[in-house]
């Protein structure tokens, strides 16, 4: 299948990706192979992301123990080896600043930021970003404010307004924790 992307610098206009499989479980949502991995996309997660070039996946859940005084989730997925691993994060001490991209996906997902342009968009901001896994530690504010730039050079808007919107969610939520 292919995906029209937004075709700017860095960001290629199209993108091949790979059919998803049905599986033999009931419960399970889809298997997608890529680089020789086989990822799972699980429809009961409250965001699931694949990246189709490194072959890695994060599904990410409320913990069990969660609760607004303990905002824990999990994140289950597969990492560029094709290793499976689960990472639990409390979001009330990720800084977006420094983090990793699955603590920055929980807490995109804690500050309500779960719709598919968001998918979109933290798609992208992984590749503005520039970082080779999932698990290795960026400044994503700082992307998603160059991606901000990026749109109002293009004269896209909506974009602009997402970024910022997302931005403010962001901020908004670690000004509360502090």
């Amino acid at each position: 299948m292919g995906i029209n992307g937004i075709g700017t610098a860095g960001y290629p206009a199209w993108h091949e990706t790979k059919r998803a499989e049905s599986s033999t479980k009931a419960d399970f949502g889809a298997n997608v192979k890529s680089t020789g991995n086989v990822v799972h996309i699980a429809p009961d997660a409250l965001f699931s992301i694949y990246d189709a070039q490194t072959g890695e996946s994060a599904n990410v859940y409320r913990a069990d123990d969660y609760s607004e005084e303990n905002p824990l989730y999990l994140i289950k997925g597969t990492d560029k080896n094709g290793n499976e691993y689960e990472q639990t994060v409390d979001v009330s001490k990720v800084n977006p600043n420094s983090c990793s991209y699955t603590e920055m996906l929980a807490l995109n997902a804690h500050t309500g930021n779960k719709s598919d342009s968001n998918f979109l968009s933290m798609a992208i901001m992984k590749d503005k970003a520039g970082t080779a896994s999932y698990h290795e530690k960026a400044d994503w504010l700082s992307a998603a404010y160059a991606l901000m730039d990026d749109m109002k050079t293009l004269g896209n808007w909506d974009g602009y307004l997402r970024y910022g919107k997302w931005i403010n969610d962001i901020m908004t939520f670690c000004k509360s924790k502090s």
